[in-house]
């Protein structure tokens, strides 16, 4: 009879392996025969739980990767979500905030069109069609403006590339309009406003925050009007970078606000008197005031007539070593050489007639006064005028005549003012002729009506007319050129500004032919350099009317 096995070992005999050490096993000799054994082994960890350690054991690591990396990306993404978004940014484009502002535009070539899906949200300007349905030339207003602004990615660069637009189109001012479609920007070139694009309506405001930082406005208060000046540098292909004053100018509307800006260079852009406008006869009076040694010579016309400009190149004409000449002005629009130039600065005290009193006391030859504004600067203008000064200053008045009274309106003696004046020059500035699409026009029966000349006067074969092409953007014009009235005052004059009216004054005029505004306009027509269209654009009816005479009476 076999014998029965040995009864199993207790389960805590038997052998543990730990999981970090390992014990010897006893070999056993003899093995029974197979018998069921019970053993124990540590339990071996699922993957998720391995995991879950290792990122437990590298938590550290990826703290410093969500605090480093992944805070500052997304700070990125939603900065350029909240950009307007453009169809191509190239590495130009993003360097154009830091260069100075280029008259010369970017390459004329059209940029590429965005995705589909971006056109509807793009915030480029949309170009508005000229008033022929197509784009001019490549460099044609709204596609140049469209293709600066397509290469902008804020506001800011926005603002530059239409400024840039401006300056190489030879725009004066600049229109930034609130509308219910978006911010419309027009360009005032040859003194006519041109419609240039319309921003989208998502950007209108922010855009005239914009440029309410860069003149370093208030922003906060949009709910009256605010003046500020902005100083920069434009670079041209032709000219090294020249200094550029913005006057930035705001205005509450309905809708937002509406922002103007004028563009003033530093630099006079006329060099000689020949160039201003003046004919033979009325530049050779002119040029024998400046040779006085005292007197006052007042020029007069609305804003943006060009007074400035006349005023500027005669004291450069006058500016020698041998005179002391100073300024003071509001502003001071171009800086000339050799000139002391002062600026009114109201809220320190420094008034026009303050300044006028400091310069007196600067030993000065020759003064010039940015404007008469009240008695005190007209009182002190005239005596300084009849102490050994030649005085310079504007008025704005329609016409020359009409400065005689507006200056006994401010207050001076009728007797000093008849003493102390040499002239007064009245003027209005006319668009040229287009020379590269000028063809010959034969004057109407009107045409000569209006001036008050017989077909032999008028020089009909002179005659000319621009009938529209790519450089002058189809409008037949390219340029302005000065319209000139010019009052000399004689014996006569003077005794009818000390005891005279008006009227009687206006008679006179009359008998002795002054160089009045209709006898420029008929040498600036029969000449060729403008059209009649224009002169009635610029002058009334009642300053084109010929004096009555036999002559004008068979016309």
């Amino acid at each position: 009879m076999p014998l029965p096995p040995p009864p199993a070992p207790p389960v805590s005999d038997l052998p543990f392996r730990p999981l970090t050490r390992h014990w010897p096993v006893p070999q056993i000799q003899n093995p029974p025969s197979p018998t069921p054994t019970v053993s124990l082994k540590a339990p071996i960890a699922s993957p998720q739980t391995s995991l879950l350690e290792t990122l437990l054991q590298q938590k550290y690591f990826y703290l410093f990767w969500l605090v480093s990396l992944q805070i500052p990306l997304l700070k990125v993404a939603i900065d350029r979500r909240s950009r307007i978004p453009s169809p191509r940014r190239s590495t130009a484009a993003r360097r154009f905030q830091r260069q100075p502002i280029q008259a010369t535009p970017s390459p004329t070539r059209d940029p590429e069109p965005a995705e589909q899906g971006d056109r509807e949200d793009s915030s480029a300007a949309t170009p508005i069609a000229t008033p022929d349905g197509e784009t001019t030339t490549p460099a044609a207003l709204a596609k140049v403006a469209d293709y600066g602004l397509s290469q902008a990615d804020n506001q800011i660069a926005q603002i530059k590339a239409i400024i840039a637009s401006a300056l190489h189109n030879r725009a004066s001012d600049i229109h930034l309009e609130p509308t219910t479609e978006g911010l419309r920007v027009r360009f005032r070139i040859d003194g006519i406003l041109r419609d240039v694009t319309m921003l989208p309506l998502a950007i209108s405001r922010r855009t005239v925050v914009a440029l309410k930082v860069m003149a370093d406005m208030d922003i906060s208060e949009s709910r009256r009007p605010q003046d500020a000046r902005i100083s920069e540098q434009y670079a041209s292909a032709a000219a090294t970078p020249r200094d550029l004053d913005l006057r930035v100018s705001t205005l509450p509307c309905v809708g937002g606000e509406k922002a103007v800006i004028r563009l003033l260079p530093r630099q006079n852009p006329f060099s000689t008197m020949d160039e201003l406008g003046f004919t033979k006869r009325a530049l050779a009076v002119y040029k024998n005031w400046l040779q006085q040694p005292q007197g006052m010579i007042i020029f007069t016309g609305p804003t943006g007539s060009g007074k400035t400009s006349t005023l500027y190149t005669s004291l450069q004409a006058i500016a020698t070593e041998h005179v002391n000449v100073v300024t003071v002005e509001d502003p001071v629009e171009y800086i000339l050489p050799c000139i002391t130039q002062t600026q009114v600065n109201e809220a320190a005290g420094m008034t026009f007639a303050a300044g006028l009193r400091a310069i007196l006391r600067q030993d000065p030859d020759i003064i010039m006064v940015g404007e008469i504004r009240d008695g005190e600067t007209a009182e002190t203008a005239v005596r300084a005028a009849l102490t050994g000064h030649l005085v310079l200053t504007t008025l704005h008045t329609n016409d020359a005549v009409g400065a005689i009274p507006r200056l006994k309106d401010v207050g001076p003696d009728p007797g000093l003012i008849s003493d102390a004046l040499l002239g007064v020059v009245a003027q209005r500035l006319v668009r040229r002729v287009c020379p590269h699409c000028a063809e010959p026009y034969t004057p109407t029966e009107a045409d000569l009506h209006t001036l008050g000349v017989s077909l032999a006067e008028a020089h009909p074969h002179a005659w000319r007319q621009g009938k529209g092409c790519p450089q002058c953007f189809q409008s037949g014009y390219f340029g302005r050129e000065a319209i000139i009235e010019l009052l000399h005052v004689d014996a006569t004059i003077r005794q009818i500004i000390y005891e005279g009216s008006l009227s009687e004054l206006t008679r006179y005029l009359d008998t002795i032919q002054f160089d009045s505004f209709r006898k420029a306009a008929i040498a600036k027509v029969t000449t060729g350099i403008t059209t009649i269209a224009e002169i009635r654009r610029v002058l009334p009816a009642s300053k084109l009317a010929a004096p009555i005479s036999p002559l004008n009476a068979n016309v």
